[in-house]
């Protein structure tokens, strides 16, 4: 069920006013319950997998606790590691690792022919297994206690709201949270519903409208013009901010409204002053995910800058394949985290910036055409597209081009929204919140807003052929 979908619209006024109208101690049931109907509406068989990634990770936790001997609780860890991971593996990286396999085979001559597969991946299986890890070792460092009630840890795995595309939450957050007795609070189901009006406005009304003119672009590229591909290559990073950044908001309002308060995810990121504060404000929850469960580990900066830098790399390689199974995401992740090398190994400035405004601009300028560069490769079809449309950037500028198919008033209302969303980042890049804003308002000004708030998505929102739900670009990982 897409949080963009008629049935969402829906499905989650009749699961709240269920919610608020149960007596506190069995909520916690209703929304389990409703979790698994939410998750299964896709294809039901997923749920199998959800629920056994549930029972391993439960066991594992409540084996921890019951083993006296240290080496026996890392035992326990590392089996419900190995069985989550493998499971992901098998589900998202059979092919690539055939077709890797394969192509070696035919680089060398060998005879050798890999089976084709084709395995449905499903859909948040990156987010609920990475949250359900977290619980294991989270256990086994002592940081948090053993659920004892395997159903209370299933709703923290299924928690619909962020259960597909995030954010990826802690046990020590999210768990209390959601199997505790909640009462209906009418200002915070004013502020979680704005916050998701904020987005659905960046899902529907930007990413879905930015989408059309990305998809002709880069589904053309080889005859398109140098100017079309980078104009639709920051188009794609406005659209990718937009969708991702749109589900988070939904699900932070959703969970908000129920009495739920999720981590923030998105933090302005294209106002990063550095490649490094870029993935400090992107998708916070799987960066901290990484630091505090990879790169920590690994030794963080400890032992000099080389060994850093390799930690990076192991990092930022390990986050491209996990954002999925192709070189080109391997690639962007390298990119990535060879830009922080960089970064780390350039010297601090000997002096105070004469204008410390301009020279703030001129970072933040200087991060955002980096950032354009990984996310062109990010979108690309492959790594050859990708290195394909990077050349073809500088010398077919001026080429004739292709068409779009996106019209003028597309064109126009793509523009405005652009402005709007800018806007609303440089309000919130302020420390300021609209909510703030439109509270200085007389109560019916703020009625009347809110109202054409919901219209102007209506109308502007692009609700897909047919009036069939767009799916999140982060589903598909």
């Amino acid at each position: 069920m897409l949080f963009n979908s008629f049935e969402f619209l829906i499905f989650f006024p009749v699961v709240t006013a269920v919610y608020f109208l149960l007596p506190g101690k069995i909520q916690w049931i209703w929304l389990l319950v409703m979790s698994y109907f939410f998750y299964m509406n896709w294809h039901a068989e997923y749920a199998l997998l959800m629920a056994a990634c549930t029972v391993v990770t439960y066991a594992c936790g409540r084996i921890i606790t019951a083993l006296p001997e240290k080496k026996h609780k890392k035992l326990a860890m590392l089996a419900g590691i190995v069985f989550n991971i493998g499971l992901l593996g098998y589900f998202k990286y059979t092919g690539f690792f055939l077709d890797v396999v394969q192509r070696v085979c035919d680089a060398l001559s060998i005879p050798v022919t890999t089976p084709r597969v084709s395995i449905l991946l499903p859909v948040g299986i990156s987010f609920y297994i990475f949250q359900a890890l977290s619980y294991v070792i989270d256990v086994y460092k002592g940081r948090v206690k053993a659920e004892r009630n395997l159903f209370k840890y299933a709703l923290f795995v299924s928690f619909f709201p962020q259960l597909v595309a995030g954010p990826i939450e802690r046990s020590s957050r999210l768990l209390r949270q959601v199997t505790a007795e909640h009462r209906f609070d009418w200002e915070r189901a004013r502020q979680g519903l704005l916050i998701m009006l904020l987005g659905f406005f960046e899902k529907v009304v930007i990413a879905d409208r930015a989408c059309m003119y990305v998809d002709a672009i880069y589904g053309g590229w080889i005859d398109a013009s140098g100017a079309q591909i980078a104009l639709a290559t920051f188009v794609f990073a406005v659209q990718d901010l937009c969708d991702f950044a749109g589900y988070s908001h939904i699900a932070i309002g959703a969970a908000k409204v129920l009495g739920v308060e999720l981590m923030t995810n998105f933090r302005q990121p294209y106002f990063a002053h550095s490649v490094q504060n870029f993935w400090a404000r992107w998708h916070i929850s799987l960066s901290t995910w990484f630091r505090d469960y990879i790169y920590f580990p690994l030794g963080a900066g400890r032992g000099g800058k080389l060994k850093q830098a390799r930690n990076l790399m192991i990092v930022y390689t390990v986050s491209g394949l996990w954002h999925g199974a192709a070189l080109k995401y391997v690639a962007w992740g390298m990119l990535n985290g060879a830009l922080q090398v960089v970064e780390g190994l350039l010297p601090p400035p000997k002096h105070k910036p004469r204008f410390p405004k301009v020279d703030l601009l001129l970072h933040i300028l200087l991060t955002d055409f980096l950032i354009l560069i990984t996310m062109l490769i990010f979108r690309a079809g492959s790594l050859s597209s990708a290195l394909g449309m990077l050349l073809r950037i500088p010398t077919a500028w001026g080429a004739p081009g292709i068409e779009s198919g996106f019209s003028a008033m597309q064109a126009l209302c793509t523009g405005v929204c652009f402005v709007i969303l800018f806007v609303i980042e440089l309000i919130h890049e302020k420390r300021r919140t609209l909510t703030e804003l439109t509270d200085r308002l007389p109560a019916a000004a703020r009625g009347l807003l809110y109202l054409l708030a919901v219209l102007a998505i209506i109308v502007f929102g692009v609700w897909g052929p047919g009036y069939a739900a767009q799916a999140f670009i982060y589903f598909q990982f």
